[in-house]
């Protein structure tokens, strides 16, 4: 009786360890390049070229953006938090494998006083393929995706 109540214990106990684990968020670390053919661009887009460089620190993610020789970075720490820089306030966090981007524009005007509601955020959502060597970007409702391919 003693040996069957440890054999139920033990299983129970290595389901529970297994059920607990999370899956490791994946590592974005290095440069990708858009592949155009690829990917669903605005029908205004003028993009010729972007690359990105993204650098997986501890507790954030920097994507370094170069479009058409023009360079910019965007810094996210995915933690669920809401931080805002300007006029964006964007939290970004983990689900499962995607990193999702949630951002709101806050429109400010000096000596004005404006008042927009029901504007939904926009959520971007950045996933790496099984293999690693592609990275999604699908923003604006599925309206455009951005495939990189890594270098």
């Amino acid at each position: 009786m003693r040996f069957l109540l440890v054999t139920i214990m033990q299983v129970l106990a290595l389901t529970l360890s297994v059920c607990g684990q999370t899956t490791a968020a994946p590592d974005f670390s290095g440069t990708w390049v858009l592949s155009a053919a690829k990917s669903t661009l605005p029908k205004d887009s003028t993009i010729k070229s972007q690359s990105i460089s993204i650098e997986n620190k501890k507790s954030e993610i920097a994507f370094h953006y170069k479009t058409d020789g023009k360079k910019s970075t965007e810094t996210y720490t995915p933690d669920g938090k809401k931080r805002t820089s300007g006029q964006l306030t964007s939290s970004a966090s983990w689900h499962d494998s995607v990193l999702v981007v949630e951002s709101t524009l806050d429109i400010k005007l000096p000596n004005v006083t404006v008042v927009v509601t029901g504007l939904k955020p926009v959520i971007d959502t950045w996933t790496l393929s099984a293999d690693g060597r592609t990275l999604t970007h699908d923003a604006n409702e599925h309206k455009e995706i951005y495939v990189y391919e890594k270098q």
